[in-house]
């Protein structure tokens, strides 16, 4: 029986690799696993990666854009990071903390336009 297949890396696609990589290491508080030109790595949990692409996209029309997803363990560290990201002028925040049917969340910005959404674990 062939081993599962496990999604363990999510690559968002930028337009400038040194800013994006300042902006997640602020965002993250942690430095790269791995910098190149063009592709950065940042250790997610487990053997996850999340990288930075400065290369072309694959159809070299417009990068795919999507939704990057901080999960925290409950409502009050949701609140907690909320709080301490209001404190730094940096920090794009395009929606405030607020209740939603899965409970605490906000979304913010990237350099490039990502939406980062920060929300309690399923």
């Amino acid at each position: 029986m062939p081993h599962p297949i496990v999604a363990n890396l999510q690559l968002i696609y930028v337009s400038d690799i040194a800013r994006s990589t300042a902006f997640y290491q602020r965002l993250f508080a942690a430095a790269p696993v791995f910098v190149s030109p063009q592709y950065v790595a940042f250790a997610g949990s487990g053997d996850a990666l999340f990288a930075l692409w400065a290369g072309s996209p694959p159809d070299h029309h417009a990068a795919p854009r999507g939704e990057i997803g901080i999960m925290l363990p409950n409502g009050s560290a949701v609140a907690a990071l909320y709080a301490r990201w209001q404190q730094d002028s940096h920090l794009n925040i395009i929606s405030p903390l607020r209740e939603e049917a899965y409970g605490q969340t906000c979304v913010l910005a990237d350099p490039d336009g990502h939406l980062i959404r920060v929300c309690q674990r399923d």
